[in-house]
């Protein structure tokens, strides 16, 4: 039984080595694999993958990161699922986000945050555009100082969180100082 070296259609990476008999003395080989033989396979390299050559005469050595997990510069976690080399700008290190970002992003938070509680308190479980507006018509007419005093509380607690955006920011290290803000709200 000759032995047969067998390798992925899409990319040529080599597979497995098996025993293949002919199912027809006419038939020469599969589709996808070539005869150890003709085609020796190299020693496996730690970090590299064997791939068929185009020409089908040989393997060369391919990087394989494949499952790495990194950063690129676009401060997304990413993890390598194709054959090849790292890709530009690749870095093992989180990325430390820029002041600019963090910054925005808690600001969203905090709108966001006050806007979600607003909507709770006002519509409680139907916190839909309609539900907070029925919600706050209905509490406007039924209970209009508890509707001031809801608003105030939460736009106080808005306040408070905005401010001490602004103190971290200012910090000697203020990166760390604006992501440790907690956004919470009075429910």
């Amino acid at each position: 039984m000759p032995l047969i070296h067998i390798y992925a259609t899409d990319t040529r990476e080599y597979l497995r080595t098996e025993d293949w008999t002919p199912p027809e003395p006419w038939v020469a080989l599969p589709a996808d694999a070539v005869s150890a033989d003709a085609v020796p396979l190299p020693d496996v390299r730690a970090g590299f993958a064997r791939v068929l050559t185009v020409q089908a005469d040989g393997w060369e050595y391919v990087d394989d990161h494949r499952g790495e997990k990194g950063w690129l510069p676009d401060e997304q976690p990413q993890t390598i699922a194709a054959l090849g080399p790292l890709p530009e700008g690749w870095s093992t290190s989180a990325p430390v986000p820029s002041l600019e970002s963090v910054a925005a992003a808690k600001a969203r938070e905090i709108r966001t945050g006050y806007d979600t509680a607003l909507a709770g308190v006002l519509a409680g479980a139907d916190a839909t555009a309609t539900g907070v507006a029925v919600g706050s018509a209905l509490m406007a007419v039924t209970d209009p100082d508890g509707l001031e005093y809801l608003v105030d509380m939460l736009t106080a607690r808005r306040v408070e969180l905005e401010q001490a955006l602004l103190a971290a920011q200012a910090e000697a290290d203020p990166v760390p100082a604006v992501l440790a803000i907690v956004v919470s709200y009075p429910t």
